[in-house]
């Protein structure tokens, strides 16, 4: 599968397949190289080259956005969600807990109240 860069300048490189021009992610420039990362910019892999951070992104992008994730709204704990629509700025969540009541169609939350990410955080 190949792919195709929107260089945003300093910010994210847009990935989108070649072959019918769809966004499957993001590659966010750091000291040390490109991390690959969702459309919404959370994190697939650590910092790693251009080539495989592409690849990552254009192997995990999209499909990754059907996994469980770990999501923290502010001043809040840890909670495994499902995402059920992702734009740039938030996202709409149904959150892995069946004894709470939630409405069937998830709830937005924008990504600025909230860290996310797709493993288990570690244990303090």
């Amino acid at each position: 599968m190949t792919s195709t860069h929107t260089d945003l300048r300093d910010g994210p490189q847009e990935v989108h397949r070649e072959d019918d021009g769809e966004l499957v992610g993001l590659l966010l420039r750091v000291e040390g190289g490109w991390i690959p990362a969702t459309v919404f910019g959370a994190a697939l892999a650590p910092a790693t080259d251009a080539e495989l951070a592409e690849s990552l992104v254009l192997e995990h992008g999209l499909s990754s956005l059907a996994d469980r994730w770990w999501v923290r709204p502010s001043d809040e704990s840890w909670r495994e969600a499902w995402l059920l629509e992702v734009k740039p700025d938030r996202l709409r969540l149904r959150w892995d807990d069946p004894m709470l009541m939630q409405g069937g169609h998830g709830e937005w939350h924008r990504l600025v109240d909230l860290d996310i990410q797709r493993h288990r955080p570690a244990s303090r």
